[in-house]
């Protein structure tokens, strides 16, 4: 038993994913941005979508109170910034706080949402892993097929005699009935 986990040991520590979620806040002066600032380390496992807080650091400082701050994640190597803006006011300690992290199909955190609401019992901060789905696909009725001359092929299956000629049977037994016969005499 205890053989057996050390082997799948590897591959649990394999499949778990870290990211690091930093807070920039937005300036009106858009010519220097700061330097993102460490928010939450977030372990992650993709395949079973579930979450857990490694470090929560909430925001302090001179931009805390009234300012607006961007959540997300940022790539060093491209400068490119993935996540949403949110008030700086959210993390204050009377609301609830969750990180959405969007994974895409290889496992890899493409976009990071971040959302509050009322406190209520718990005073942890919530993780959810979100799969990226397919989108719907179209539903295509049969194609037309066209003949050579480009028309609709519009060949009728063959009719069976009754298909064909009710009409005549139909009056013929109305006739029948109407006249009725003779005396016989």
């Amino acid at each position: 038993m205890l053989l057996a986990r050390l082997l799948l040991l590897p591959v649990a520590i394999a499949s778990s994913v870290t990211v690091y979620v930093s807070s920039v806040p937005v300036s009106s002066n858009s010519a220097v941005i700061p330097s993102p600032i460490p928010l939450a380390q977030i372990e992650f496992d993709a395949e079973q979508s579930v979450g857990t807080l490694a470090s929560y650091t909430p925001p302090t400082g001179s931009y805390a109170s009234d300012h607006l701050l961007r959540v997300g994640l940022s790539d060093p190597k491209s400068g490119s910034w993935r996540g949403v803006v949110t008030s700086a006011a959210s993390f204050a300690d009377q609301y609830h706080k969750k990180f959405i992290i969007h994974v895409d199909e290889k496992g890899e955190a493409y976009h990071v949402g971040f959302g509050t609401s009322a406190k209520g019992s718990s005073d942890d901060v919530e993780v959810e892993i979100v799969k990226r789905n397919p989108g719907p696909k179209p539903v295509l009725n049969k194609p037309i097929v066209l003949n050579a001359e480009g028309k609709i092929d519009s060949k009728e299956p063959e009719k069976s005699f009754l298909q064909k000629y009710w009409w005549v049977v139909a009056l013929f037994l109305v006739i029948q009935l109407v006249s009725g016969g003779g005396d016989g005499k």
